[in-house]
């Protein structure tokens, strides 16, 4: 009876009262140990909140006047969240699979404010993909390997893996994840969901097991962009502003080398989406966005990872054993059978090649390029209403502006299609999401065994 309702829907069933949040709670838990508990299923979830019954029926016991939208909404939060409670946070480690976090994160707070249902943790790319090159899309250590809903053997993407399965499989209302250079929106493009990564500095990330500070965000995983447009608001405590839009009063720019190197499919999928484009009004721009150098980011990466985590680490309670980058590397090599499947050269680059005090040439050139960069998408963006990628070359990560994906049915293999928006503002973005999608997206339910 949940199958793909939106929060909108839930929120009027909940106040309407005809279903109750414990209910509603029961209803998620039983998909859940249907279709991603156990051998050969999703396993997109790593951990449920032992306590999401009690908080789910303390809830409905409650009748607050002004009701958030959130209120009784079960949330999934991807398990570099901190929550400090009887769940988790580590971030997919067995060095930190014991660790309670001293606090909730600050978006987990104002969750709970609002008063939706924390329903358990998400499995991921273990450190959010910055443990081992070559390590596999969706594995860590502490929880294997995430699924795909479409195609068990497909690509799910990550990091924030289990938050886009989740999702898609309707195993929750909807789910956080985080992005550093494309974990929301990778795993959302290849699960059929929305994903959508706020302007940086959007949400608070106080609370949140780092990579680096300069490029990490969070952001909502949902099924529409009126879902994650829901979400957003109501953790930036900001009123929704998802307006009707004219298409005909709209400049919308094409990314002009997303066009190159498509495969046959990839170029029809792309031409009909123009096509759909122009048939609306909306004037249709090709413009050339800065270009951006994956090892660009990487050297970000790289360099503040280690200051990064050692802050965080070093804010544990005394009495756990890890406070460093260090330790977890230490760690992984004394349990190095259940930890080091793909190895920790990410992890060992970090500590072994980085000062953790950011005095680098080469990092702070990087940034200096950042910023440059940044200057120029700007400008680009300024002129248009929203632009178009049909490949995420990640300069929207890179140089910190929202990005969005937006679901497009699926590929012959029977895997998610999707194509990319960005923009200058956050609510623009979601304004001109939410158009393009109502015209022209199509999210393709999963058939789940």
């Amino acid at each position: 009876m949940i199958e793909e309702m939106t929060i909108s829907r839930l929120h009027e069933m909940i106040c309407n009262q005809k279903i109750s949040i414990k209910e509603l709670v029961g209803e998620y838990l039983k998909r859940i140990y249907l279709y991603d508990q156990g051998e050969d299923k999703l396993n997109s979830i790593l951990e449920i909140n032992p306590e999401v019954l009690s908080i789910a029926a303390e809830l409905d016991g409650k009748k607050p006047e002004n009701r958030s939208k959130l209120y009784g909404i079960p949330i999934l939060l991807k398990d570099n969240i901190g929550t400090a409670d009887h769940m988790h946070t580590s971030a997919g480690s067995l060095a930190l699979a014991d660790s309670i976090a001293p606090s909730d994160a600050d978006i987990v707070k104002i969750l709970r404010q609002k008063g939706a249902v924390i329903l358990g943790k998400t499995n991921m790319t273990e450190f959010a993909n910055h443990m081992a090159r070559g390590m596999k899309a969706g594995y860590s250590a502490r929880g294997g390997d995430v699924r795909s809903p479409y195609n068990k053997t497909g690509d799910p993407s990550g990091s924030s893996t289990g938050s886009a399965v989740a999702v898609t499989a309707n195993l929750c209302a909807a789910s956080l994840g985080t992005d550093t250079s494309g974990s929301i929106t990778e795993p959302a493009f290849h699960n059929g969901i929305v994903g959508f990564r706020p302007s940086i500095e959007a949400l608070s990330l106080q609370g949140v097991i780092p990579v680096s500070f300069t490029l990490d965000t969070a952001g909502p995983m949902t099924r529409s962009v009126i879902d994650s447009a829901i979400l957003f608001s109501e953790i930036q405590n900001t009123s929704l502003d998802i307006k009707d839009v004219n298409l005909k009063e709209t400049v919308i720019g094409i990314h002009q080398s997303s066009m190159e190197n498509l495969s046959p499919e990839m170029e029809i999928k792309a031409g009909e989406i123009i096509r759909h484009l122009e048939k609306s009004g909306a004037t249709i721009k090709y413009v050339s966005l800065p270009k951006v150098q994956a090892d660009d980011i990487k050297t970000i990466q790289l360099h503040e990872f280690k200051y990064s985590l050692n802050r965080y680490l070093s804010n544990l309670p005394e009495t756990y054993p890890i406070h460093s980058l260090k330790d977890i590397i230490e760690y992984n090599l004394l349990h190095s059978d259940q930890a080091l499947k793909y190895g920790q050269s990410i992890l060992l680059d970090a500590e072994e090649n980085t000062s953790g005090e950011l005095r680098e040439e080469n990092y702070l050139q990087m940034l200096l390029d950042r910023q440059k960069k940044r200057m120029e998408m700007e400008k680009q963006l300024s002129n248009l209403d929203v632009c178009i990628l049909f490949q995420n070359d990640f300069i929207s990560q890179y140089t910190g502006f929202p990005i969005i994906t937006i679901p497009y049915g699926l590929f012959r293999d029977g895997m998610p299609y999707g194509f990319y928006l960005t923009a200058s503002k956050d609510n623009q973005l979601l304004r001109m999401a939410g158009r393009i999608e109502e015209m022209i997206g199509y999210r393709a339910v999963p058939r789940l065994s």
